[in-house]
């Protein structure tokens, strides 16, 4: 009959709990207690099949008050109907039962009708207040709170009310790491903040949707809001301070009566999504610009499947360009929309929309097919085309089915697999790894390359170069933050092109705008560079004239040699680089930029004969890095300048001499790369010491 069908006697006199047996077996289960203890023990056992308790007061070990003292501790008994047998007409008894949260009373000895009656009663007002009550917390539930709402506004003259909707960012973690009872610990101590802060106000209405959600009801002042909020996230951080616990908190402040409370809810929750991701905000209020970007969003989304099947996305390319010889060496395929009313859409505008909806993954799809049907043409009227990288969003990175699909597609079109780069970014990494590594692995071993883009936009990046076997690493030129270069950023990106070079990653640097930047890639040894300053994203056919245009002008013949020459000895495994270090002569690479030196590289020569030789201690070597650095910064001074700058001669230590000569080998705006050549001469020097020592007898 019932969802729960176990009535729980609660009696120490064995014939009235045989009496009430007989009564209700019919229609019940029947499980028995002499005391209360024993009908906790029991409780404990069988609460989600108990629906009611019928409870002496009086009985040994553990009376009924006292049952009723640890009953009520437990909020998950909330619901559980208590009926008090009694033979007592005692008022003050009475009282206490009530306060104790006893939900009815009948009289010994028992009227069997009268007895069924208010156990029925007891049953079916506990169904309708669990339709109303939260069970973990004790709260309206979402229905009973919107019946509230509507009739409190019903109600009100001129004041003014804000719906407040919240709940706890990355909540499931706490679930997930500490169990459900603590995650309802949290959703409990909540509910009790919001019972605290209900009496300050006359009129306040509260309750939980579902999971961590919340919803209030409250008189609008700004001050109000900030009152509740603060309320708020001081207790969680009593409840436990290890959990970081943060409140992401939208707010509408209620301005027309007719509008349904649902749809309150609705722009409530607009403005707490404006908060998710942002540390430092916890609350946002709503205005009608969220509206109108939930409609753009929901037409984005709704026009996804006819823009794919009526092909209104299109291929656009930007060059990748060789910064050894000027000369593009492939592209990067991204997307644009061009829908038939609206014209062209900006990335900016779907590709996010499409990331939080999970249809990210479809697009690709489409994207790496054109690709495929656009290298397949190129193939097909005789070109040698160079590779087209596309990008892999984190949805398609985990889908079982991927390296199925880029295998089908290299097989349906007939193409090299080095001819379609990957671009996975780098914070695709961070979650499951060793799923990651398998799949670059089944990826490499169809020939594919992969690109890490991105890098450094995460925190784990020196984790992953560790770990992942990519191809390439590609940088943002916007990690410097501006255009001009401002000394700590300029050495970031200096240090990741560098090491990128020790791990033998060619580094590709996008966003690049400026004259300057190209030079400042080059002396620091990038190979590839993208962005405006080459060429914007091209259409197919605006591409294939870049092309054109690039053969007529023989980009090849114009190649900077200094520029091939420092990328080659960057590249450890160059031959330039094996030669550099086979040398007999000690060779070092400085960067002199503002009257400051950094030795960037040096040969095996020069690191036992010059610095780095075994036998000096700490206070040596020091003496022979400042003394070095001392006298060529002189010699780089004037080469900046525009002197001519003569041999130095360098007394490493006494009786052993150096003849030093400097060479400019790349350059730009404010930074200088030197050549440094150090060539022995103490025994010319003993000569002419000698000689002139017998001049001078």
């Amino acid at each position: 009959m019932y969802i729960k069908n176990t009535i729980l006697i609660v009696d120490d006199e064995e014939i009235i709990k045989r009496m009430l047996k007989d009564v209700l077996k019919d229609t019940f289960a029947v499980l028995e207690a002499s005391n209360g203890q024993e009908a906790l023990d029991m409780l404990a056992a069988n609460a989600d099949k108990i629906a009611v308790i019928v409870l002496d007061l009086m009985m040994p070990v553990m009376d009924g008050f006292q049952f009723m003292d640890a009953f009520r501790k437990n909020r998950s008994y909330d619901n559980i109907p208590v009926i008090i047998a009694t033979s007592d007409e005692d008022w003050h008894a009475e009282q206490k039962c009530l306060e104790a949260g006893v939900w009815d009373f009948v009289m010994k000895p028992y009227d069997p009708v009268l007895l069924r009656f208010r156990i029925k009663n007891a049953i079916e007002k506990s169904r309708m207040i669990m339709a109303e009550m939260d069970a973990v917390t004790g709260l309206y539930t979402k229905f009973k709170f919107y019946r509230t709402v509507r009739s409190l506004l019903s109600k009100r003259k001129e004041e003014t009310f804000a719906f407040v909707r919240f709940d706890i960012d990355r909540f499931k973690m706490i679930n997930n790491f500490y169990g459900v009872k603590e995650g309802d610990k949290v959703l409990q101590s909540i509910a009790s903040e919001l019972r605290k802060v209900s009496t300050v106000f006359d009129k306040f209405v509260y309750g939980r949707f579902e999971n961590d959600i919340f919803a209030v009801c409250m008189p609008y002042k700004e001050e109000n809001v900030d009152l509740l909020l603060n309320a708020l996230q001081i207790n969680l951080k009593r409840v436990n301070k290890d959990y970081n616990i943060k409140i992401s908190c939208g707010v509408y402040i209620i301005g027309d009566d007719s509008l349904d409370v649902p749809e309150m809810y609705d722009r409530a929750l607009l403005a707490a999504k404006s908060c998710k991701g942002k540390f430092t905000q916890s609350l946002a209020y709503y205005d009608d610009s969220m509206i109108e970007n939930m409609r753009q969003e929901q037409f984005i989304i709704n026009e996804v499947n006819r823009a794919i099947d009526e092909e209104q996305f299109e291929v656009y390319l930007q060059p990748k360009i060789n910064l050894a010889t000027d000369r593009s060496y492939g592209a990067e395929a991204l997307v644009r929309w061009n829908h038939p009313e609206r014209g062209m859409i900006s990335p900016g505008e779907f590709i996010p929309v499409y990331e939080r909806n999970g249809i990210i993954g479809r697009l690709d799809q489409y994207m790496w097919r054109r690709v495929c049907i656009l290298l397949r043409k190129w193939i097909d009227e005789g070109k040698n085309p160079n590779p087209i990288s596309v990008n892999v969003s984190r949805v398609n990175i985990y889908n079982p089915q991927l390296v199925k699909i880029f295998k089908k597609l290299i097989t349906e079109y007939q193409i090299p697999a080095e001819l379609l780069n990957l671009e996975l970014t780098e914070s695709a990494f961070m979650e499951d790894q060793d799923l990651i590594m398998q799949t670059m692995s089944s990826l490499h071993n169809l020939g594919f390359k992969i690109m890490m883009d991105d890098f450094g936009s995460g925190y784990s990046s020196l984790n992953v170069l560790k770990d992942m076997e990519v191809d390439y690493l590609k940088v943002d030129m916007k990690f410097l933050q501006n255009k001009e270069f401002n000394g700590k950023g300029e050495k970031v990106l200096t240090s990741i092109i560098r090491m990128a070079k020790w791990l033998h990653l060619p580094s590709i640097v996008e966003g690049v705008e400026t004259v300057e930047q190209v030079d400042f890639l080059k002396c620091i040894g990038c190979e590839y560079a993208q962005g405006y300053y080459y060429a914007k994203p091209l259409r197919i056919d605006e591409y294939e004239e870049f092309l054109i245009r690039e053969e007529e002008t023989d980009a090849r013949g114009n190649a900077d040699e200094n520029t091939i020459i420092i990328n080659e000895l960057w590249n450890t495994r160059s031959s330039i680089s094996k030669f550099f270090d086979l040398l007999e002569t000690p060779i070092a690479i400085y960067e002199y930029r503002k009257g400051k030196l950094e030795l960037l590289r040096t040969n095996i020569r020069y690191e036992t004969d010059i610095v780095f030789d075994e036998k000096v201690d700490e206070q040596e070597y020091y003496r022979r890095s400042e003394t070095e650095k001392a006298l060529l910064s002189e010699a780089f001074t004037r080469i900046v300048r525009g002197d001519f700058s003569e041999a130095l001669e360098y007394e490493l230590t006494e009786n052993v001499w150096y003849r030093v000569t400097v060479k400019m080998i790349g350059k730009r705006a404010d930074t200088m790369i030197m050549m440094v050549t150090f060539y022995e001469v103490s025994s010319y020097k003993q000569k002419d010491w000698h000689r002139s020592r017998a001049e001078w007898k």
